[in-house]
């Protein structure tokens, strides 16, 4: 008898956690459900700010964009610490990369008098006279997670100093979370840029704050994710100028903290041609104001330094929110990456916001989002949402996904690429 008492108990051991993660598992899928989403927000052409309502698009590019472009880094980013003037060098590291199919340069952008410079991967195409780009952020440093012979940061986050680190990152965070697919980009015909923020903005609140006081006085205004956007835009305007890129067809890739940069990055700056955001979450593509995933308040204190030190908690008020940021890349194309069991990201409050804004894009003759569920992607529309299983991380089919996209809004770039890729 005990031993069946004993046995009894052991099962319910194994039962209880079963359970539980079922259960834990559940609630992040009716988080992901069509029914979740939250209510829409007001439109981005009702009044704001003592402007009035937008008619048109000379009205929406002339007085509501500017007003929003400054609202937002006034009210969550802050100031951008770098310029575009800069001065660029380049070094070729390898003439057959990726199985022969690319070349593989080290471009070395100096962006301010005192500052150290940011490195940059770029892969381009054989054969190719211009190509479209695909600028990338990178988690762990380009000598770990591109190639060996790029230089090595000074700054790593923890998860990445060891191999076990790495292994995990990837075991928890998916196979592409550290190498983009680089070589599916060059297979289709994609140049491809791949820069480390850490270099010159360290994801860490004490170094960060650290670092950026050496180069500007206005540290209270400045957050990383702004620092981290003015690098995404060094990269571009640096980029463009080379005459192996179509400067139309650039587009900003960012996934989690680095999708939310990509995204103000291209709010900014409207000679940005597309961006995809993956999972950018709360002061990404998510709105503050409606989301159960990770509210502003818990951001801020889990990640202070993203922020300026004057960070308004009330960013979300009066209608203000992250509709708005989206609404500031009409009419380019916009690739909204999500997963079903992303608690925190909230994928319905990042669909909502992306069919609320979809008003500015109707300014310019464009639908924006034409999906009726977070799970019917369409692809051809200029506002492109997906949700896949898993959670919260990057994998191949993510990249497989985003070339499908830019193969469609790159139409030159998307005649030419249709052979198949050898994998990442």
């Amino acid at each position: 008898m005990a031993g069946i008492r004993v046995n009894g108990l052991l099962a319910l051991g194994w039962v209880a956690p079963v359970v539980l993660a079922l259960m834990w598992g559940l609630q992040f899928v009716a988080r992901a459900s069509p029914g979740s989403a939250p209510p829409t927000p007001p439109s981005p052409l009702a009044a704001f700010d003592g402007d009035p309502p937008i008619a048109d698009a000379d009205a929406w590019l002339a007085r509501r964009a500017p007003l929003l472009r400054q609202a937002f880094l006034s009210r969550i980013y802050g100031e951008l610490p770098w310029t575009s003037e800069q001065r660029t060098d380049y070094r070729t590291i390898d003439n057959g990369s990726l199985h022969g199919a690319a070349r593989l340069e080290l471009v070395t952008l100096h962006v301010g008098l005192e500052q150290s410079p940011l490195h940059v991967a770029l892969f381009t195409p054989h054969g190719e006279q211009q190509s479209s780009l695909v600028i990338v952020s990178d988690f762990c440093g380009l000598d770990i997670d591109i190639d060996p012979r790029l230089p090595r940061p000074l700054w790593r986050a923890p998860r990445c100093r060891s191999g076990v680190g790495r292994a995990i990152t990837q075991l928890s965070h998916g196979d592409a979370i550290l190498r983009p697919s680089l070589q599916a980009m060059i297979d289709r015909g994609y140049a491809v840029a791949v820069f480390y923020a850490g270099e010159l903005a360290p994801d860490d609140p004490v170094l960060f704050r650290q670092t950026l006081h050496q180069h500007s006085a206005n540290l209270h205004e400045i957050g990383a994710i702004g620092a981290w956007a003015s690098l995404y835009l060094a990269v571009f305007d640096a980029l463009r100028q080379d005459p192996r890129v179509a400067p139309s067809q650039i587009a900003l890739w960012g996934h989690s903290r680095y999708g939310k940069a990509a995204l103000l990055a291209a709010a900014l700056d409207t000679r940005v041609g597309a961006v995809i955001a993956n999972q950018s979450g709360t002061f990404g593509a998510t709105l503050s104001s409606g989301t159960r995933g990770e509210t502003p308040a818990q951001i801020s204190r889990r990640f202070p330094h993203w922020f300026p030190m004057a960070l308004q908690n009330g960013a979300a008020a009066d209608g203000f929110d992250q509709h708005l940021l989206l609404a500031l890349l009409a009419p380019r194309p916009v690739l909204l990456g999500n997963a079903g069991l992303d608690r925190w990201s909230d994928p319905a409050a990042s669909f909502a916001a992306a069919r609320a804004a979809s008003d500015a894009y109707a300014l310019f003759g464009s639908e924006g989002l034409v999906q009726d569920t977070m799970r019917t992607p369409n692809l051809t529309a200029d506002i492109a949402f997906y949700v896949r299983p898993g959670g919260h991380g990057v994998r191949t089919s993510d990249w497989g996904r985003a070339l499908d996209f830019l193969d469609i809004h790159f139409p030159k770039q998307g005649a030419r690429a249709r052979a198949p890729a050898r994998g990442a």
